[in-house]
């Protein structure tokens, strides 16, 4: 079998722990958003965030301690689309992050620039160190063996996985083009840096959903499926917590909008647990 390039064990291990990091952030401390690298506001942007996080933090442990390649390679495409669009985003409003932190002591503005820098570092050179390290060898993309087969993927799994590609594109589209059409239809307020860097979770799931799509075994796609199912539950818990924690009725948060989004999760999240199920029951059946 395909070993892992070992320079991958590097990226997965910063990617894991800063992941990590953001997601004790955003989840835990959602109103200090804005002294991130940007102002990240209001507190539910921090909290979907956070949630996104949860799957960086999952991949980067895979890219760091899994041996074998075919376990990875479904990340690659969605993780040039997911870096890429971080990239862009950073880049075209860098004038907004926080370079000079007002109305704060000198250690806050200290620690703000260190997360500025930190930032632009980390989402300029991965995508970057990706591209170099992605191997090209024919044996990387060899089919899995019978021994370690884990069966065909199954219509409902592909459905599921062709259905969030759609979606995924979309919202894509409607929150890094028209970010300002995307604050009216969105169940939280809005502005153009977050709703973009928000985007590259849609971007890189509806690529990761199409790459496994088109791949032919369950155990190189397994990985792949949990990390998106992590991403849909995350998002759905943060909505839950933020109606509690914040004390809001649905028609204070959004109104028609917020119901449809926690339905649409709810029912995407039902479908690939089903999905899952499905693929797993035939998996033991072999």
């Amino acid at each position: 079998m395909y070993l892992k390039p070992k320079g991958f064990d590097r990226v997965g291990i910063v990617q894991c722990f800063l992941a990590a990091f953001f997601v004790l952030w955003f989840l835990f401390l959602p109103e200090k958003g804005i002294y991130f690298a940007w102002p990240v506001i209001p507190e539910l942007t921090a909290m979907f965030l956070g949630a996104g996080f949860i799957l960086r933090c999952y991949f980067g442990y895979h890219l760091w301690r899994d041996q074998y390649w075919y376990t990875l390679r479904w990340s690659m495409y969605g993780d040039f689309a997911f870096l890429g669009v971080l990239f862009i985003t950073t880049w075209w409003h860098v004038l907004e992050v926080n370079w000079n932190l007002q109305g704060t002591g000198s250690g806050l503005r200290i620690f703000s620039l260190v997360i500025t820098h930190v930032w632009l570092l980390a989402y300029s050179f991965e995508p970057l160190t990706i591209f170099l390290l992605h191997p090209r060898e024919a044996e990387a993309d060899a089919p899995i063996p019978a021994n370690l087969s884990e069966g065909e993927l199954l219509q409902p799994l592909k459905s599921a996985l062709l259905a969030i590609f759609y979606v995924g594109t979309a919202l894509w589209a409607l929150f890094f083009i028209t970010p300002e059409f995307a604050n009216m239809r969105w169940p939280w307020e809005l502005n153009p840096f977050d709703a973009r860097i928000m985007s590259a979770w849609f971007a890189g799931s509806a690529i990761w959903s199409i790459t496994m799509y088109f791949m032919k075994d369950w155990a190189e796609v397994k990985m792949g499926v949990r990390a998106i199912l992590l991403f849909l539950l995350g998002l759905l818990g943060v909505w839950v917590l933020a109606s509690f924690r914040y004390e809001l009725t649905h028609t204070e948060i959004a109104g028609r909008q917020g119901i449809v989004y926690e339905l649409s999760l709810g029912m995407m999240i039902l479908w690939l647990l089903f999905a899952y199920w499905k693929q797993e029951q035939a998996r033991r059946k072999r």
